[in-house]
């Protein structure tokens, strides 16, 4: 049995994290029993969300542990995948998971109101007197994140075109599949239905969640990875 450790689901997700929504749908796509464990504070080596405990092992980092997974199991969910494709998937997934990321991050934590980023965190379990505290900390941690990494010194308008960008580029290359290689989803179908539906879930409207709302394509993929995947919380 695996253990998931993750942040509380939030209403109509199954994850806020696009790290932890991705490794929970990789479990069930894969078929693993697991137990899924809501946690505040992370008891992982690196501090984050998620990580698991199997056979007495704790793995972290959802792409690592997805890895480890698919070897451990017989690559249940990619091994059809063809060496070409495995190279287009970890491409998208690392533009997903290394760009892409930090423009959700700096919507969420930086450029989104005060009041919602105090929303978000009692909805992962911060007690309300301390929500307050929480955003504002939360702001000021993500901005300097931000800023060493990089995307956080351009103006507003060039942060947001990069996360356009990145969602143009996904969207005309699935096309009218219905999944990124074909009929059966793969790893990739998981991580990029985490992000369309972390950032088109936003309770306000700013340009990523805009350009994520008009792809069609990106809408349609994420209503019918949850639909296969997370049935209970499909409308």
């Amino acid at each position: 049995m695996i253990t998931l450790y993750q942040f509380r689901a939030q209403p109509g997700l199954p994850n806020p994290s696009p790290f932890c929504m991705k490794l929970e749908t990789y479990l069930r796509m894969a078929g693993l029993a697991y137990e899924a464990r809501a946690v505040l504070r992370p008891g992982s080596r690196t501090g984050k969300c998620p990580y698991i405990v199997i056979d007495g092992e704790t793995l972290s980092d959802s792409s690592l542990i997805i890895n480890t997974l698919e070897s451990r199991f017989g690559h249940p969910v990619d091994g059809k995948l063809t060496l070409a494709q495995r190279g287009e998937s970890l491409a998208f997934q690392r533009m997903l998971d290394e760009h892409l990321y930090w423009v959700a991050v700096y919507g969420r934590w930086v450029a989104q109101p005060t009041a919602l980023r105090r929303t978000f965190l009692e909805g992962l379990g911060i007690p309300r007197f301390l929500s307050g505290v929480a955003a504002w900390a939360g702001r000021r941690r993500y901005q300097s994140v931000l800023n060493a990494q990089g995307i956080g010194r351009h103006s507003p308008e060039v942060i947001w075109q990069l996360g356009i960008s990145d969602l143009q580029a996904i969207a005309h290359w699935l096309g009218n599949r219905p999944f990124a290689f074909g009929d059966t989803p793969t790893v990739l179908d998981a991580t990029l239905y985490s992000y369309v539906g972390n950032i088109a879930s936003s309770p306000w409207d700013n340009p990523l969640k805009n350009a994520a709302l008009k792809h069609r394509t990106l809408m349609d993929h994420f209503s019918r990875m949850l639909a296969r995947y997370f049935p209970e919380l499909a409308a």
